[in-house]
């Protein structure tokens, strides 16, 4: 629920949390000061990678002293830690654990109990007998062996053979073409893990899941390797897989494919907040029928961000309220979207930060941050006279750029008019090449789009 915006309801005796009209969570309250419960489904996962640390959890203790963690679920845990070891056995019992947010916690208990009668230490075997019982069924040993099946005699057993399943009583989506169907299921000894298998951070590879213990795996291991957009869509894209009968193949396709898309768009909504843009500004959204001076070409020629990829500047001059700041911000965007690093300031604002920045002796550091970026977008250069330190301070950031990172900047004044921000004429015309070299220059004219635009919404208002 994280990121979400969730109601909640707090009773005299209850909490009870919703998302929309669904109810997400529901708590008995704590009536002391300083109370504290914690419960144990919110801790799995993190359990999960690392069992060591379930024996002596908190949320543990609690829900023994609720009830929730019964002696059933005691006994079994020690029986999977004789047979499987400590971390294997305590991940087994995780695993079961997880079971209980698809199944009825009684159920669970009474699979426990089940698959422990019948020495079968996994939480699938586990997940198989709640379902059974959640289904109603009732499971007898047969009078005599099914074929295909070894069946210990009593007199080797010293006893009554239990089985724990037969495969015709079991639901067809239970089901797996290779589960192997034989005699009680006995737990894997200790050693016998795959080559190269470390103990902590791995998951036991299982044949023949059912389809609750398959949703659990497939959520836990999108956890675990950080798949967020597989583990949200896995289950609509595997019903559309099924209902166009795609192989193999194409539909691992398509979840690589969605998360890759995903992680794209994600990236790039990262790079276009860390741009620090003021608004949303697109080429979509930038009328070229409103200004002729603006070669659409040439604009998106620009969009393919070749020229950032080169380090090569662009230089946007007109006058006010012709898409200078527009097109900046929109090209900008771009950029982010393909993947360059981009920032966006006003000239005035970097060259306040570039002289703070020298007052605290931290000037290197300002510039080298500003050096290392793929795109400098620098807007309304031009509009403020600059002093001779300042001037001098962004001469350096331009400089630290020259060549390997490009610069692209917006301003109301030609480059003759230029000397009334940079009042030194060798500075100003050293500003100038380092902004023009190889570069390209868009005039945008200097009929005002805002206010042609106003001007028509007077004249539309005044005929009507």
């Amino acid at each position: 629920m994280i990121g979400r915006q969730l109601r909640v309801l707090l009773h005299a005796n209850d909490l009870v949390v919703y998302d929309g009209r669904s109810v997400v969570a529901h708590h008995e309250r704590l009536s002391g000061r300083g109370e504290s419960r914690l419960v144990l489904d919110h801790y799995l996962e993190a359990l999960l990678r690392k069992p060591g640390a379930f024996p002596g959890a908190t949320a543990l203790e609690q829900a023994k002293a609720a009830g929730k963690f019964t002696p059933v679920h005691e006994a079994w845990w020690t029986a999977a830690r004789a047979a499987h070891g400590e971390a294997a056995g305590t991940r087994a019992l995780i695993e079961v654990l997880l079971l209980g947010r698809h199944m009825e916690h009684e159920h669970v208990v009474a699979g426990l109990a089940a698959a422990r009668r019948a020495g079968a230490l996994t939480a699938d075997a586990v997940a198989l007998e709640a379902r059974k019982i959640a289904e109603g069924e009732t499971f007898t040993q047969p009078t005599k062996p099914t074929r295909g099946r070894s069946v210990q005699s009593q007199e080797e057993t010293g006893g009554t053979v239990t089985f724990l399943f037969r495969l015709e009583a079991v639901p067809p989506a239970a089901r797996h073409p290779a589960a192997a169907v034989g005699g009680p299921l006995r737990p894997a000894p200790a050693t016998a893990r795959p080559h190269g298998r470390r103990e902590r951070g791995i998951m036991t590879r299982k044949r023949g899941l059912t389809e609750e213990a398959a949703t659990a795996s497939i959520d836990q291991a999108c956890r675990m390797l950080r798949l967020p957009s597989i583990r949200q869509q896995f289950a609509d894209l595997a019903e559309g897989a099924a209902r166009d009968q795609m192989s193999y193949r194409a539909f691992l396709s398509e979840l690589l494919i969605a998360e890759c898309d995903d992680r794209a768009r994600r990236r790039s909504e990262r790079w276009i907040k860390a741009a620090s843009f003021p608004r949303d500004k697109s080429l979509r959204a930038f009328d070229f029928d409103a200004n002729p001076n603006i070669d659409p070409a040439t604009v998106n020629t620009l969009a393919t961000c070749d020229w950032v990829k080169k380090g090569e500047p662009l230089c946007l001059i007109g006058d006010s309220g012709t898409g200078k700041s527009h097109l900046l911000i929109a090209l900008g965007t771009e950029a982010a979207m393909h993947g360059f690093r981009v920032r966006y300031v006003l000239a005035t604002k970097l060259v306040n930060e570039l002289v703070e920045a020298a007052d605290e002796k931290q000037l290197s550091k300002t510039i080298a941050r500003y050096g290392r970026v793929d795109l400098l977008c620098i807007d309304e250069l031009g509009y403020m006279e600059l002093d001779r330190r300042g001037a001098e301070l962004l001469f350096q950031v331009l400089t630290e750029r020259q060549e390997k990172h490009s610069a692209a900047i917006a301003s109301n004044e030609r480059f003759s008019g230029w000397t009334k921000t940079f009042t030194d004429p060798r500075l100003c015309a050293a500003i100038v090449d380092r902004l023009t070299f190889n570069g390209a220059i868009i005039q945008t004219g200097t009929e005002s789009y805002r206010l042609a635009h106003t001007k028509a919404q007077a004249e539309r208002a005044q005929v009507s």
